[in-house]
């Protein structure tokens, strides 16, 4: 099924990723600082975004184009001219989500979200960057 993706199927699908991803990840990384650096404060966490971005990835080549959050709304990553999705699209695409938008505080994605609402076959700059889209399953 080749149906536009509403924006909300895409957040709920991010939250649920965070969630399983980023969760495991701080509690890991604050327990090893904690047993080596026991009186200093964690205040910045760098293992849940590397954990993000590999099981992204993993998930994205490995599961039919689709993370446990995609699989749970029913969302797919697919790529634009329907070849099977490439390693180097998956990276460009996790990067970009992952890496520009909190690097240039998501103004690219805001922009493109101003866009959606006059016409709703816009991607999102990570999508187009990728030469991927997003389709519904369900």
């Amino acid at each position: 099924m080749n149906v536009a993706v509403p924006i909300w199927k895409r957040a709920v699908a991010s939250q649920i990723d965070q969630l399983i991803f980023q969760t495991p990840a701080k509690l890991i990384e604050k327990s090893i600082r904690k047993a080596i650096w026991p009186k200093k404060e964690v205040k910045r966490y760098y293992l849940p975004t590397l954990v993000t971005i590999t099981g992204e990835v993993y998930f994205l080549l490995n599961r039919n184009g689709q993370t446990i959050g995609d699989q749970v709304v029913g969302i797919k990553v697919v790529s634009q001219d329907g070849r099977p999705l490439s390693l180097e699209q998956v990276v460009k695409r996790t990067l970009y989500k992952d890496v520009v938008y909190p690097a240039t505080l998501g103004l690219p994605l805001l922009r493109a979200l101003q866009q959606m609402k006059s016409n709703k076959d816009v991607e999102l700059p990570h999508d187009e960057f990728a030469h991927t889209k997003l389709i519904s399953t369900k």
